[in-house]
């Protein structure tokens, strides 16, 4: 058999099965259901756990309150101030026309925020939503300050807040709104939780004015906990993970990974939890924080990290404000950027720069194609179909590989008129492996023939396969992106960068890697043609869970080298 060509078809297989390990994840755990409703806790009077007003507490809640009540105890006036007594609950919704958010004053937090442009599935009506109330607590931003004797967090304080609408509505670019809530804690702190939304940007301004009329100089560590709920779309190509710029370098860890708490420390420009398409963040522009510790996601799906923003001083009767942002919303590049604090940096395709460079020129590619593009003031129409644009990417590269394929085609047809003088040397010097290897050598150099040349065109275009791939898996305009849907022939595909549902596409592109097999020259071998009819068997199977644009673009890549394979056999007779 030939060597060559059995070592090309090998790593072809290492490479896309290596690549499914290293690159698809594995599904997080089935969600459990959480309670609705609004959950306050409070110090029990003997100085026990924390406990909950009409409910049991969960794990997670007792998880989090634990850690409160290590060193809760008795303020300097003997208060007790890491809890609040149960408060009638209001609600304020604010919707503009890239979200919808709903504030509740226990706690002053976001319990929903649900983006307008995005569903949970194709055929769902469903928004995706990032502070989900059936979640398991994934409610906030919180704050918590911490002291020798004192540990305070406001995710339960009665607020009031500044306005009596219950809803707010901003639908004009440029338009704000802020929201302020009022809490009073225990031990003499009031706080001023100040919220800021805009009608065209993902980005919500907070700060905290934190004012101490307690009567003596306090000084506390600020954190700010931030969790999320990640079985909420867990579909194969998402990924769920910690993600934080520390040091102007992004760092990011994926929730099954983390076994244990893990501490960053450095200058923390932000910090958020993610998954494949979608981002919640604190963003610290103004004071960045120092450490960001990260906590073993529980086994009921919950994810949380601490950060640790800092210390602080607040002599009696004086206020300290703390300023920060928060980012809700799709990884999504001009959304990214238009929320500042280097916070675009969380949309990364590889971490290889290489690769990471490559996704991003054929995204732009694909975005060119799609929207259309202006010529002396004619504008040209775009495709407004991603799997048109990814055959015209494919039609595109085949095109500049056009020299070195035929190249290599013609190199295989002269490898197969070779087969008759190779059987001859191999009769001839079965015996002598050394004398045969340098004999065959001398053959391929007489006729100018490299036994490699075969391999060159598919080995050039993996970082290309790479790279799409990890473009259909990290970009947001490819998610829920149709190409075409016939459902009464079961050729529908609705989600370019989900599986194809129906198989088709992989299944034609087995049958394509047949066709292209049986018109290309082969040496006769029988072993070599066994190999070689296993490989569309293989290759189907493990397509079946990529990408339904990759698929496409492999499809389409095989058809356009089938047709340049029968060109190329006609003009070499």
């Amino acid at each position: 058999m030939d060597r060559n060509l059995l070592l090309s078809i090998v790593l072809s297989v290492l490479i896309i099965v290596g690549f499914q390990y290293f690159f698809q994840s594995f599904s997080p755990p089935t969600p459990v259901n959480a309670p609705s409703k609004i959950e306050l806790t409070k110090k029990s009077e003997t100085g026990g756990k924390p406990v909950v007003e009409g409910a049991k507490p969960t794990k997670d809640l007792v998880k989090t309150e634990a850690e409160l009540s290590t060193s809760v105890g008795s303020g300097a006036n003997g208060s007790q101030s890491a809890v609040s007594a149960p408060v009638q609950e209001s609600r304020i919704k604010v919707e503009t026309p890239k979200y919808e958010a709903i504030l509740t004053n226990v706690g002053g937090k976001i319990v929903s925020f649900r983006l307008k442009d995005y569903t949970i599935k194709v055929d769902s009506s469903d928004l995706v939503n990032l502070f989900p109330p059936e979640g398991g607590d994934t409610s906030g931003p919180t704050i918590r300050l911490t002291r020798t004797n004192e540990v305070l967090s406001d995710a339960y304080l009665a607020y009031t807040s500044d306005t009596s609408d219950s809803t707010v509505q901003l639908n004009r670019p440029g338009v704000n709104k802020t929201i302020v809530f009022k809490g009073v804690t225990p031990s003499g702190l009031v706080i001023n939780k100040k919220f800021v939304f805009y009608a065209d940007t993902y980005l919500v301004d907070l700060s905290y004015r934190i004012e101490n009329n307690s009567g003596e100089d306090r000084d506390y560590l600020v954190t700010y906990p931030l969790r999320k709920h990640f079985s909420d779309d867990a579909k194969q190509f998402s990924w769920n993970s910690v993600e934080v710029l520390l040091d102007g370098v992004l760092k990011d860890y994926y929730f099954k990974d983390i076994k244990g708490d893990e501490e960053l420390s450095g200058h923390v420009e932000w910090a958020g939890l993610g998954e494949a398409f979608f981002f919640k963040s604190l963003i610290f522009s103004q004071h960045p924080a120092g450490k960001v510790t990260l906590l073993k996601a529980t086994q009921d799906g919950i994810a949380e990290i601490l950060v640790r923003y800092g210390s602080i001083e607040i002599p009696a009767g004086k206020s300290k404000e703390t300023v920060l942002g928060l980012y809700v919303g799709p990884k999504e590049a001009n959304d990214l950027h238009a929320a500042g604090g280097n916070i675009g940096k969380a949309l990364v395709y590889s971490h290889y720069q290489a690769l990471n460079i490559m996704s991003e020129y054929l995204m732009k590619f694909l975005r060119f194609c799609n929207s259309g593009f202006t010529v002396l003031g004619l504008k040209i129409p775009g495709t407004g179909n991603y799997g048109i644009d990814i055959i015209i990417l494919t039609i595109l590269i085949k095109i500049l590989f056009i020299p070195l394929t035929h190249k290599s085609m013609k190199s295989m047809k002269r490898m197969q008129d070779l087969q008759p003088q190779i059987a001859k040397l191999k009769e001839k010097l079965k015996d002598d492996k050394s004398a045969l290897n340098k004999a065959t050598m001398e053959l391929f150099r007489d006729n100018k023939v490299n036994p490699l040349g075969s391999c060159w065109p598919m080995f050039l275009q993996i970082p290309v396969f790479i790279a799409l791939y990890q473009a259909l898996s990290y970009a947001i305009e490819l998610r829920h992106a149709y190409f075409v849907c016939f459902p009464s022939i079961y050729f529908c595909i609705q989600d370019l960068s989900a599986p194809d549902p129906y198989y088709v596409t992989p299944v034609l592109m087995g049958g394509t890697m047949v066709l292209q097999q049986w018109m290309t020259p082969s040496a006769g071998d029988p072993m070599q043609k066994k190999m070689m009819l296993l490989m569309p068997v293989v290759f189907t199977y493990m397509f079946l869970s990529f990408p339904s644009g990759l698929v496409l673009y492999w499809l389409v890549s095989n058809m356009l080298s089938i047709g340049q394979q029968v060109m190329t056999n006609r003009l070499t007779r």
